[in-house]
């Protein structure tokens, strides 16, 4: 049997119904540890509650079916911004992807899905961190969209950012994607959680290469399970709050301790690229404003 027809037999496989996942009971249910299986060794878990802030990153076409393009996942900051991993947008080189390549897709919690006008949006343009060196630091970029996410989709919502949080040692926290399933395997079709705990600096260091203090957290997997190709880019949410996003390279097998660039470090850079970029509302706004003014001027030389 050809490579491309077991990979399409695979994905129909996992986009079954949850019930027919070897009959383990209820794989929503986030405080269910026995659940968790090969993002690889993650879990299916309630999407309406955390999976609305993420969407997949995928090039502009398909290769034979929908989502098979995916490549990276992504997190709602605001309706026209999205938050990723720089070196999902970049090669070796650092040059940056054409941004007419790239498509979001929102709203769904499964991969293979068709999906609507309303649930994608195209890109206008790629911000990588001034700084970033790949793989190592900095691993930060911004995707503007070209236009805005509706207003009106509840399955989409912007991730909740604070400009303060408490990281300690032992908190448990959420990441999530859509990567492989195992080691060079397939793409999950569903987005699969991993529960993991904030760990010390020292244990990252010691089993991962470039781990930098200042702008890395450490966690290590409460069982299990590892980050993968297809999650990089994703979110860890400590307390319902972004805490973090899957960069740098990540071992699919075996880990330990995972490493993620820490938000709160790069947390003004963000919110003045945000500021920056704006998401339509004031212009919009101004541009009624002048319409307003120039239909004054005429009704006013109308009736003088």
């Amino acid at each position: 049997m050809k490579i491309s027809s077991i990979l399409i037999s695979f994905s129909i496989f996992l986009a079954l119904p949850k019930c027919c996942w070897f009959n383990r009971g209820v794989i929503s249910d986030l405080d269910d540890e026995s659940f968790e299986m090969l993002i690889a060794g993650g879990y299916q878990a309630d999407y309406a509650v955390l999976g609305r802030h993420v969407v997949s990153i995928r090039t502009i076409d398909k290769i034979r079916y929908n989502g098979d393009n995916h490549f990276c996942t992504g997190m709602v900051i605001s309706r026209r911004a999205i938050l990723t991993a720089a070196h999902c947008l970049t090669d070796k080189y650092k040059s940056v992807m054409n941004p007419r390549g790239v498509l979001v897709v929102f709203g769904s919690s499964r991969r293979l899905d068709n999906f609507s006008n309303d649930e994608s949006r195209r890109c206008d343009r790629i911000i990588i961190h001034p700084n970033y060196k790949r793989y190592m630091t900095n691993d930060l970029a911004i995707i503007l969209l070209t236009e805005l996410i509706p207003h009106n989709l509840g399955n989409v919502r912007p991730i909740q950012r604070r400009t303060f949080m408490n990281i300690t040692e032992g908190l448990r926290c959420i990441t999530m994607g859509w990567g492989q399933v195992y080691s060079h395997g397939p793409y999950s079709n569903e987005i699969l959680f991993l529960s993991v705990l904030i760990a010390r600096h020292e244990h990252c260091e010691m089993f991962i290469k470039h781990y930098h203090r200042e702008g890395n957290l450490c966690v290590e997997p409460v069982a299990e399970g590892e980050v993968c190709p297809g999650d990089l880019g994703g979110p860890l949410m400590c307390k319902d709050t972004l805490a973090g996003v899957i960069g740098g390279i990540q071992v699919c097998e075996g880990v330990q301790a995972i490493k993620f660039v820490n938000f709160s470090h790069y947390k003004d850079w963000v919110y003045k690229t945000i500021t920056g970029i704006g998401d339509g509302t004031h212009s919009i706004q101004l541009g009624q404003m002048w319409l307003l003014l120039i239909y004054f001027q005429l009704f006013i030389g109308l009736v003088s």
